[in-house]
């Protein structure tokens, strides 16, 4: 499988390592990633990708549900991570639409060890500050944000918001989201954080 010969695994990497902290730091906020030149495969988004180049490394593991084997492959070969079972994955990729169920044994950490639980990664067609018709517009609350924070995300599954929020009612016990998308225009990848701090609601746009 390929490596990205135009990512510079320091350079980039540390870019978009601040970018994606940021965006936690910032819950609600649209970050944009500095762009390289991929050629991920077909389930994987630029911005997913990026994530994934800045944040896995020999020592994790990650889980892609409902993705395919070349995905994988793909992630491996230019992070050295390997793929697992969800169950002890550090990093889960999902798209915006998957069920409720697709969370299902994800590690929210534990009590002596919050820091061990998983990190989503939830693809979506497009992220804005203004309404998205069709979409759904998230409200965030709590640290990190002055009084609320709204952005509004196009394929973004209610149902998976319903389970995200259920898997992080027991502070410090839950899952931090990493909202990707490569939209605006030029096509820009950009992400969205959810921490597992923020109360999160949301209605249609």
């Amino acid at each position: 499988m390929r490596r990205e010969a135009a990512y510079d695994d320091v350079h980039h990497a540390q870019q978009h390592f601040r970018s994606i902290l940021d965006s936690l730091a910032r819950p609600g906020t649209i970050q944009p990633l500095d762009p390289v030149v991929l050629t991920p495969t077909s389930h994987l988004n630029s911005a997913s990708v990026l994530v994934a180049f800045a944040l896995l490394n020999a020592d994790v593991s990650f889980h892609l549900v409902d993705m395919h084997d070349e995905d994988a492959a793909y992630l491996t070969a230019n992070t050295r991570a390997d793929a697992g079972p969800i169950e002890d994955a550090a990093f889960v990729f999902v798209g915006g639409a998957a069920p409720a169920d697709a969370l299902e044994g994800a590690s929210c950490g534990s009590l002596l060890y919050p820091d061990t639980s998983a990190t989503l990664v939830i693809q979506v067609d497009a992220l804005s500050d203004r309404p998205l018709p069709g979409g759904v517009k998230l409200t965030l609350q709590g640290p990190g944000v002055a009084d609320r924070a709204v952005v509004c995300a196009h394929g973004l599954s209610p149902d998976l918001l319903l389970a995200l929020q259920a898997r992080n009612a027991e502070f410090p016990l839950g899952l931090d989201a990493i909202v990707t998308c490569d939209d605006g225009g030029s096509g820009a990848p950009r992400v969205v954080g959810i921490p597992r701090t923020s109360r999160l609601s949301w209605e249609s746009c």
